[in-house]
């Protein structure tokens, strides 16, 4: 294939990259039909150029030096017809190399490599067409907050059938404690019952949409474009569909404790119901709490009780998946300088909403603990926010200011002769909330730019010691309540969901958009998408917003189906034996016996090759060349190495390519030495390709796995076999590493792959 003729379009990517490689450079040593440079390839004019490249030189192969193909393949797959897709190649000079290195010269060098692998790896490709396969119309979303809710009802009036999981009692999520709500538009606020009522009894009528609460997700597994999920439900130990709720229940139950719908600034029973309008409409029992003295089950007129129960385990397919797990708040107790456990009127701006609450725990009456109106309060902002102190974040949770502003007019409304004094680091009231932000300073409101350093006891009252930036003195501010905004944060089961679906996060462990600017809502895993505060912190109003983009997303992408590569085992029916070695072997379970024949589920194939071990008809084979591209890969990557420089081979799948994307996209460094190559599975990097990098130039072989992918222990235990067989032929084992690698923990990856090149930086010295 050496008379291919191709060509190599070089993106600039508006600086990212030629910033920091030198184009001319990598140009000149490039030995193709044509390369040509544009600033921002992806656009509607690097289209024209990349067609017209390849009528003009009649290309054979194309090659885009540019950014991820995990995130722009489909684009340039469009844009070099009338080609076949798949004979395009990405080098990830982006993620992967400009964003990772600092040293031009090295940086150049090694996009040279990643170029030149990419150029010989194209040269073996074969024409070969997409697979389209359609998923099923059954949605998963995973939290029954605002967000999670407007998501389902969105997707039920659009005839889907959509189960929401919710691991609380009851749905409603945040929204439910906030007394009122405020728009953008009005100079007044709302109540937020009221505001959500609607939407709950829509959701709870709508007969397309099932609702589980006490129920959380414990496992998942994506096969044949289905999520099959594992749900557990705990048991309320009330029959919803026999309680009347009626509450004799309650009335006899001899144990309280803190209610936390009310911030615990109440009590509530061992048998409760969350709130006035939660759903179901029934009790729910706290066994943690209950003294099973049994005085409820001899009350209860229905015989709705039952102790005994056990959790379910409970299957679920479903075709995609939408994650609105909502958040938390930061821990005020992290900031001991404000006193928050140690004095009672200090309190958070959850606990100041439920106090101004019809429906809190003081009927929304402001009081102290000691029964008295507060005459002054002074309100900190960016509790736990902006905050570069340990366990802070630097992010912005913007929210906190209207919030602060909205319980100040609120309480201003009431109480006018409250003095309120708000400290802030810089109000932040973006569009048309400016209006309400005047409006505040109209009704009294006092506004201090500082962030005080501590607020200490003085008799009844409080000083808070603040330093105003503005004016650039210190001053003592008297007041008898203390209420601090604290910083929104990814709620546990944020956390949790992300490590069960294997979803990226961010830096500060939300969930990850796959780009936030041309695939807003949508996950690196495809299927699943995110909305709400699982996303990173806003308003009511932008997580309605996002529900609803999301919806629309899993709309489009339940019509349109899955489009599967179409690098999936083929088998030769006239050499087929039906011996049924290959069913045996498929761990995947994508190998069948149908009408006689063998038969291959393209959705659940992922041409990891474990088939072709067994067949003794060699009927079997994986479409796309794929042991030829790897092999060609790694001959393009060290046809450019420089024997006085580390070389180091690093095969990833999908998975682990992510994650080192991520890398890049947070833009930690790791050796220019790594050359990170993307393979359909790692099972296909055969021991004869590693034996051929280690004699051909390079220094060392780094083999990541996912731990969930079903063919980890087959990779782990062929390397374990390569490194004894290396061994044998006195080269050095040490030479191969195999690890973990996870999309959520790409800076573990980052650190894994700098101390492998400190490790054969020290082999290679000793052996020298």
């Amino acid at each position: 294939m050496s008379d291919l003729k191709v060509g190599v379009f070089i993106c600039e990517c508006g600086g990212n990259i030629s910033d920091t490689i030198d184009i001319e450079k990598v140009k000149s040593s490039l030995d193709v039909e044509i390369v040509e440079q544009f600033e921002n390839l992806c656009s509607l004019n690097g289209r024209k150029i990349i067609r017209d490249a390849i009528f003009e030189h009649d290309l054979d192969r194309v090659v885009i030096a540019a950014c991820s193909p995990i995130s722009h393949e489909k684009t340039f797959q469009d844009y070099v017809q009338p080609l076949n897709p798949y004979l395009i190649d990405m080098a990830n000079i982006r993620e992967q190399c400009s964003w990772v290195h600092d040293n031009k010269n090295k940086a150049t060098k090694k996009a040279i490599s990643l170029i030149n692998g990419s150029i010989e790896k194209v040269k073996q490709s074969d024409e070969v067409n997409p697979i389209y396969c359609q998923t099923p119309d059954e949605i998963a979303v995973i939290g029954g907050g605002i967000a999670g809710l407007n998501a389902a009802l969105s997707l039920a009036k659009q005839g889907k059938k959509v189960t929401i999981i919710e691991q609380s009692p009851s749905i409603g999520g945040h929204m439910a404690k906030i007394g009122k709500v405020f728009s953008p538009v009005k100079i007044a606020e709302e109540c937020g019952m009221c505001l959500l009522n609607p939407i709950l009894n829509e959701v709870v009528w709508n007969k397309n949409i099932e609702i589980l609460t006490n129920t959380k997700v414990i496992d998942a597994e994506r096969k044949s474009g289905t999520y099959n999920l594992i749900l557990e439900q705990s048991p309320r130990y009330v029959d919803v569909e026999k309680c009347i709720a009626c509450g004799k229940c309650s009335e006899v139950c001899k144990v309280e404790v803190p209610d936390d719908w009310n911030d615990n600034l109440s009590n509530r029973k061992a048998i409760y119901r969350p709130f006035g309008q939660s759903y179901p409409e029934a009790y729910v029992i706290d066994m943690e709490n209950c003294d099973k003295c049994g005085n409820c089950m001899r009350q209860c007129p229905m015989k709705a009780i039952k102790l005994k129960k056990k959790p379910e385990k409970i299957p679920l397919s479903v075709g995609s998946v939408i994650i609105a797990t909502g958040h938390k708040l930061f821990d005020p107790n992290l900031r001991p300088e404000y006193g928050y456990s140690r004095y009672e009127d200090v309190i958070t701006q959850s606990e100041l909403g439920r106090i101004t609450g019809v429906n809190g725990p003081t009927k929304g009456k402001l009081i102290k603990s000691n029964g008295n109106i507060p005459k002054r309060i002074v309100m900190i902002q960016c509790v736990g926010s902006r905050d570069e102190k340990p366990d802070g974040h630097r992010y912005c949770s913007k929210v906190c200011c209207m919030i602060a502003l909205k319980n100040a007019n609120i309480i201003k409304h009431k109480y006018p002769d409250t003095d309120i004094v708000i400290c802030y680091t810089d109000i932040r009231t973006p569009g048309m909330y400016e209006k309400y932000y005047k409006h505040s300073q109209s009704e009294g409101i006092r506004l201090i730019r500082g962030r005080p350093g501590e607020v200490i006891k003085n008799g009844d009252n409080f000083i808070v010691r603040v330093e105003n930036t503005l004016k650039g003195e210190f001053s003592e501010i008297e007041a008898d309540m203390v209420v601090l905004s604290t910083a929104m944060e990814p709620s546990d089961g944020t956390k949790e969901i992300a490590e069960i679906l294997n979803v990226g996060i961010t830096e500060d462990n939300f969930i990850k958009e796959s780009h936030p600017k041309i695939k807003p809502v949508t996950t690196d895993l495809q299927g699943t998408f995110v909305c709400g505060t699982a996303q990173d912190p806003k308003d009511i109003t932008e997580s309605i917003m996002q529900a609803c983009a999301a919806a629309s997303k899993v709309s489009e992408y339940n019509y349109g189906g899955i489009e599967i590569e179409p690098f999936i085992a083929e088998i030769d029916k006239e050499k087929c034996i039906l011996c049924e070695e290959c069913i045996k072997r498929c761990k995947f379970k994508s190998i069948s016996v149908r009408d006689g024949k063998i038969d291959i589920d393209p959705m659940s194939c992922t041409g990891c090759g474990k088939c072709l071990t067994g067949c003794k008809q060699t009927a079997i084979t994986v479409n796309g060349n794929i042991d030829e591209k790897i092999k060609a890969t790694i001959d393009g990557i060290l046809s450019n190495i420089d024997k006085n420089e580390r070389t180091i081979l690093v095969f990833l799948d999908n998975i682990g390519y992510t994650a080192a994307d991520n890398i890049g996209v947070n833009r930690i460094k790791y050796p220019e030495s790594i050359h990170i190559i993307k393979v359909h599975s790692v099972n296909r990097v055969r021991p004869r390709h590693i034996k051929y990098a280690l004699e051909n130039g390079a220094d060392g072989i780094f083999i990541g796995e996912f731990p969930g992918d079903l063919m980890y222990d087959e990779v782990e235990r062929k390397i374990n076999r390569v490194k004894d067989r290396i061994k044998e032929q006195n080269q050095n084992p040490e030479r191969i590493e195999f690890s973990k690698v996870y999309i959520p923990y790409f800076t573990g990856l980052a650190k894994k792959l700098t101390d492998f090149d400190k490790k054969i930086k020290i082999l290679n010295e000793s052996e020298s």
